[in-house]
């Protein structure tokens, strides 16, 4: 998910500059954009016309410009989780891409056994953790909804991920 990571460490770099451009991205129209990129990453993955890692990074990158543009309404400009929030994005999807899905390929086979377990829960679902990051971006009271939902999809992300690598 580079273009997440990439896309991340912009945002707090914009954020902690407090750059002009900001304000573009909290905009009624990136919104727009952000909810329709979101709209047709999630298509592409249903209807698998897109790999995996391309849909899993358009929808978190979408995801990103969404909670920005819609939460920069209700808080203010200088509030910290618009700087922190995109750098532990940042590093946690580095680090599991880094430590995880790179070293996939040398998992023993009991650790594929229990991953393959994992992948198969219903309660670590991709559509359930989807719905879970799409209702956390509405409920803004609750701030650290949206660190924690997109915490379970880069988790299932790396999952999903190593098992790519490890079938292929």
């Amino acid at each position: 998910m580079i273009g997440f990571i990439l896309c991340s460490v912009s945002l707090a770099a914009l954020v902690q500059n407090q750059n002009e451009f900001l304000p573009l991205l909290a905009t009624p129209v990136a919104l727009g954009v952000g909810l329709a990129l979101m709209a047709v990453s999630l298509l592409a993955g249903y209807f698998k016309k897109a790999p995996t890692v391309i849909w899993h990074d358009g929808f978190a990158t979408s995801g990103l410009l969404v909670w920005y543009a819609y939460w920069m309404q209700e808080f203010n400009y200088d509030a910290p989780m618009f700087f922190f929030f995109p750098l532990y994005f940042a590093l946690l999807t580095s680090i599991v891409t880094l430590t995880l899905i790179n070293k996939s390929e040398y998992f023993d086979l009991e650790s594929i056994r229990h991953l393959r377990h994992l992948e198969k829960n219903s309660y670590f679902n991709i559509g359930t953790i989807v719905v879970f990051v799409l209702i956390s971006l509405l409920i803004t009271r609750h701030y650290m909804l949206y660190p924690i939902a997109m915490t379970f999809f880069i988790i299932r992300h790396t999952m999903t991920a190593c098992l790519e690598i490890i079938d292929s």
